[in-house]
């Protein structure tokens, strides 16, 4: 233990105390102190600060070197301004001033509160004004959330560095706009995904070229560190880090608020939202992707499962492709034994169960993909060439369509909601009689559970309902959109999974004819986004449409 002793002149300040003027900076809490020390004979001063850190934690650079100074015996005083500056956790505080401190034999001064340890009858009020200053950091951190709600809501950007892809419009604003040197890297990034390569396979080939990740870049181009910057790698991308770039809405052009927040305004430590909580604002500065690529990642993202090493080829039809009978999904099946013109498809009820349940649907990938492209070729080619009446007939066809669907949706809506209401009338009568004694606990315990899994079904499945009622109320006039992209891609000579999910909502596969026949017919239906199902007959000026399904030979 060293014999030298010092007195420690502390200084402490948050970013709360300094929005409230100059009178608690840290350059007049140091004049303050060294006055005091000046005039009251207190040699041997050092004066250590904490600029920037709320005085609810004490997890704070210069405080540790305070306590690890304390513990070698080399602090003979503590003298702060006030009670507030040591903190604002009324437990913590009391603990170092009543305990703590006069443990480790460490004279305490509190300047404009009037304490000091030497004369007890000092610290008679110090619980009541510790309290008081845990209040005012609560209310301060009620005011700091609220104002930073307000500005979330007006869609003010609520973090200093702008997202990966766009910079600020100059040093001082908080406007940004697309950076052209890494926007185009993040329009890369969505267009692989819509692809159908993986967050694992992009950041890879983003490694392979030599890009620099976001926080390198950031370093390299503003000359800002990041707590997770690694000079040593600057070109190592993870598929986390693509992840988290494929999830922002920032790029659609929106403001995303409040994503995080901390426990509580002692506890600091970052914790995620719920999304209902989030605030989003639309349409705050320039987007990089379409609403349409969003959807179409968001999509691919949902359906898209690890692929097996021998399936390095994406399955362009994941997610959209279905059963006829059962309505579960069909399983593509490939593997290193099979030749690729063998590669098929099977439902997967039918693979599961067997032939009780349901049949195979039997459909190779290599076929599949010829009727699809066949069919999307024509039915573009039909929206381009024949512009007016393709919108006038699929008007017509969707507005009795669409209102068959809408009531069909609504009536299973109604029912759904009727029953999880009646589930939690029996759930409470359930547990009276429990209570009761009219059932056994493991009477209830076994009802309880059958009950509660059917609602938590529904409470599952009531959302996607609603979800897809909202959508089809609002499809109605989307023949228009359709018709656009059609005259975009002029020429589609490959299939892809992001032109699938551009063009097609959903897929069926019927049964054959002939079960197990090769050579009999087989029904493949067909749902186009924005415009649902397109007859064959429709083509025809001659006889109006009749019927509702694409029919394909399978050889």
């Amino acid at each position: 233990m060293t014999s030298q002793k010092f007195n420690i002149l502390y200084g402490r300040l948050s970013q709360e105390d300094a929005r409230m003027g100059d009178s608690n900076s840290i350059i007049n809490q140091r004049l303050l102190l060294e006055k005091y020390a000046k005039d009251n004979g207190f040699e041997n001063t050092i004066f250590l600060a904490d600029d920037g850190y709320s005085g609810t934690n004490f997890d704070r650079p210069s405080w540790k070197q305070i306590e690890e100074m304390i513990e070698r015996g080399e602090v003979e005083t503590l003298i702060v301004k006030d009670l507030s500056r040591l903190g604002r956790e009324y437990l913590q505080v009391g603990y170092y001033t009543e305990l703590y401190f006069p443990r480790m034999g460490v004279r305490f001064i509190a300047i404009n509160d009037g304490v000091d340890s030497l004369i007890e009858s000092s610290n008679d009020f110090s619980p009541i004004r510790n309290w008081a200053n845990e209040l005012h950091a609560k209310d301060s951190s009620k005011k700091v959330r609220a104002v930073k709600k307000l500005q979330a809501e007006r869609g003010e950007r609520l973090g200093g560095k702008p997202p990966y892809g766009y910079k600020k419009v100059d040093k001082d604003s908080k406007a940004i706009i697309p950076d052209e040197e890494t926007a185009i890297i993040v329009k890369r990034i969505f267009a692989m995904c819509a692809a159908g390569k993986g967050p694992n396979q992009i950041a890879r080939i983003l490694s392979n070229e030599k890009i620099y990740n976001p926080t390198n870049y950031y370093y390299h181009a503003f000359g800002k560190s990041h707590n997770q910057l690694d000079t040593t790698h600057p070109y190592h991308w993870t598929g986390s880090t693509v992840t988290a770039i494929l999830e922002n809405m920032v790029y659609l052009g929106h403001t995303v608020g409040l994503r995080h927040t901390t426990i509580s305004y002692k506890n600091k430590k970052a914790i995620t939202r719920p999304d209902n909580e989030v605030i989003i604002v639309e349409n705050t500065h320039p987007a990089l992707i379409t609403r349409e690529q969003w959807d179409i990642v968001q999509d691919l993202r949902k359906q898209k499962k690890r692929a097996p090493k021998q399936m390095e080829e994406p399955n362009i039809f994941s997610g959209i492709t279905f059963c006829a009978d059962c309505g579960r999904s069909m399983v593509l099946h490939r593997a290193s034994t099979m030749k690729k013109s063998s590669y098929n498809f099977k439902c997967y009820t039918y693979g599961k169960r067997g032939k009780a349940e349901c049949s195979p649907h039997h459909i190779r990938e290599d076929e599949l993909y010829e009727i699809i492209l066949d069919d999307l070729r024509r039915v573009t080619h039909i929206a381009r060439m024949k512009e007016r009446q393709f919108a006038e007939y699929i008007n017509r066809k969707n507005s009795v369509e669409l209102r068959r669907e809408i009531t069909s949706l609504q009536r299973e809506l109604d029912s759904m909601r009727k029953r999880r209401d009646e589930l939690t009338a029996l759930f409470k009568r359930l547990y009276e009689d429990n209570v009761l004694g009219r059932i056994t606990n493991e009477q209830f315990r076994l009802l309880s559970g059958d009950y509660n899994a059917e609602q938590n079904g529904l409470d599952e499945a009531i959302p996607q309902k609603e979800e897809r009622l909202g959508k089809l109320k609002s499809s109605a006039d989307n023949v228009n959109a359709f018709i656009e992209k059609a005259k975009k891609y002029k020429s589609i000579d490959v299939l892809t999974p992001e032109i699938v999910r551009l063009f097609i909502a959903r897929i069926e596969i019927g049964e054959r004819t002939e079960k197990y026949s090769r050579h009999s017919t087989q029904k493949i239906r067909i749902v186009y986004r924005d415009i649902g199902e397109w007859d064959q007959e429709a083509e025809s000026e001659e006889k109006p449409p009749q019927c509702t399904e694409t029919i394909s030979e399978s050889a």
